[in-house]
């Protein structure tokens, strides 16, 4: 058994597409979904002031290596 997590968004129509790495399978699959709740403008703000503290004053030379590093600190 495999598993596999992502986040998707399912439009007006309800229909949730998939797109599988697998080829010429017979598949039993099932469906688990939690929602996915906005977050309020405090808490991006606390996340925001998170980052900023921690990284200071230090230059990235892209927004990729600040995900990364915020990424790997959890």
């Amino acid at each position: 058994m495999e598993s596999l997590k992502l986040q998707t968004h399912v439009g007006e129509n309800g229909v949730l597409q998939l797109q599988l790495p697998i080829i010429n399978q017979d598949l039993e699959v099932m469906v688990i979904y939690q929602p996915i709740g906005k977050k309020s403008h405090s808490e991006v703000k606390k996340r925001f002031q998170k980052i900023r503290a921690q990284y200071g004053e230090k230059v990235f030379s892209n927004s990729v290596e600040l995900l990364r590093e915020d990424r790997q600190d959890g």
